[in-house]
């Protein structure tokens, strides 16, 4: 090495060492219980993953739309009834919920009208049939999506149309 070279080396050296040893004198030490998973808190991972169903269902209503009403359809492929329809959805979510709409109202978690949420079931009487009900899948701002009868395609309902507010009877959730 010629001299020049060493002169350059040794103030390097000497500001890298320096460097080193100052920044490993300022770290605190840090110890880490055993045992103790290092997750977000359950109520946290929770209400994220709840959040990720909620827009996958949503996302599926939405992506069903146009696909023609089927009575006991339950596939984009074969059609939809209106019940049919929030079976697919949930089940894209990973959720399991009844096949028909008495039962999704019957075991489903109430909630208010004024709580509804994304990807929360909304629920109407057939004034046709005493103990028919019709089922939509609530998307926000007083829309849902729904599988309306025969002859018809999965489309958009409106929580304020005088026939929906006339025949609401609840809503619930499986979230």
């Amino acid at each position: 090495m010629n001299r020049s070279t060493k002169q350059f080396i040794f103030p390097v050296t000497f500001i890298i060492v320096t460097l080193m040893l100052v920044s490993c004198s300022t770290h605190q030490k840090v110890t880490h219980k055993r045992n103790i998973p290092l997750l977000r808190p359950e109520s946290q991972h929770n209400k994220s993953k709840s959040v990720d169903q909620r827009k996958i269902i949503v996302h599926n209503a939405i992506a069903s739309l146009g696909v023609p009403y089927t009575w006991g359809g339950q596939s984009p492929k074969t059609g939809f009834d209106c019940s049919g329809l929030i079976v697919y959805t949930h089940q894209k979510a990973d959720i399991i919920v009844p096949r028909t709409a008495k039962a999704q109202f019957d075991s489903g978690n109430f909630l208010s009208k004024k709580n509804l949420q994304q990807a929360d079931l909304v629920f109407f009487k057939n004034p046709k049939e005493n103990k028919a009900l019709h089922a939509g899948i609530y998307i926000g701002d007083g829309v849902f999506v729904h599988a309306p009868g025969k002859g018809r395609q999965v489309t958009y309902g409106y929580m304020n149309n005088p026939y929906f507010k006339k025949h609401y009877i609840g809503a619930r959730s499986y979230l």
